[in-house]
């Protein structure tokens, strides 16, 4: 039975017990926690209330970031990594590895200029090539926090990151880095950087659905993971159990 017909009909049965004293047309039972209570209807729109929110559009979280980066390092091995753990249910998590990088177009291609050497642009490239290759981001996360989280040349530290997980083509994705494709990948990313209002030279930089997050670097994974959970419009998880501050998750149980 589908879950419009099962409220059909637990609605029905409560209309006869109702109607008598309930002014508003069924219509309305669900329209406001007044109304509800008042029509002795309560348990079944908080159930009507989750079923309704079960399409909800997952958090945007969007993390522009760059190789070398101290901070942004930090961002992937602290808050991030807690946050993706305990809600990657409820967001949609774009990575945007560029950051301080400049471009500049040279006769037939672009031209990336890193403030940390070449070794950075390398290491940027190879992680748009990731995203692109990586699509499935339960792959693509813990891979690149890898990258971002160790040491050694790019090549090496993609090799050896690569073999601690499953679908990762390491040798596919250096290539990538090597040839145009990886260049053109890269100079995407780099639209997408400087389309940031205000722009910024401070990174990393953190969005919640389109909304720059104030002091990123001074929360912890908790504050993040609250945020996104404020955020969402559906039902909260099992990791948001500790934000219940937003009427709209009144269904959720952990």
């Amino acid at each position: 039975m589908s879950g419009w017909v099962l409220y059909c009909v637990v609605f029905a049965a409560a209309a006869k017990s109702c109607y008598a004293f309930c002014q508003f047309s069924p219509d309305l039972w669900c329209s406001s926690p007044e109304i509800s209570h008042k029509c002795q209807v309560s348990s079944q729109c908080e159930g009507w209330n989750c079923l309704s929110h079960v399409d909800a559009k997952p958090v945007d979280l969007v993390i522009y970031y760059e190789s070398d980066c101290e901070e942004c390092s930090d961002l992937f091995e602290n808050q991030l990594d807690f946050a993706y753990k305990e809600v990657a249910e409820i967001i949609n998590l774009q990575l945007v590895p560029y950051g301080t990088t400049t471009e500049e177009f040279d006769g037939d291609t672009w031209k990336f200029t890193c403030k940390n050497g070449l070794n950075q642009c390398t290491r940027n490239i190879i992680q748009a090539c990731t995203i692109h290759f990586a699509m499935n981001i339960s792959v693509q996360f813990p891979f690149i926090k890898c990258i971002m989280t160790s040491t050694g040349s790019p090549e090496l530290v993609t090799q050896t990151c690569a073999s601690k997980f499953k679908g990762i083509d390491w040798a596919k994705i250096i290539q990538c880095s090597k040839e145009r494709q990886g260049i053109e990948l890269e100079h995407q990313l780099a639209l997408l950087t400087e389309a940031l209002q205000p722009p910024t030279d401070v990174y990393p930089v953190v969005t919640l659905n389109g909304d720059r997050v104030d002091d990123i670097q001074g929360k912890t994974g908790a504050e993040l993971v609250k945020l996104i959970c404020q955020n969402y419009q559906g039902p909260l998880p099992y990791g948001c159990r500790n934000e219940t501050s937003n009427p709209s998750h009144s269904c959720h149980s952990a």
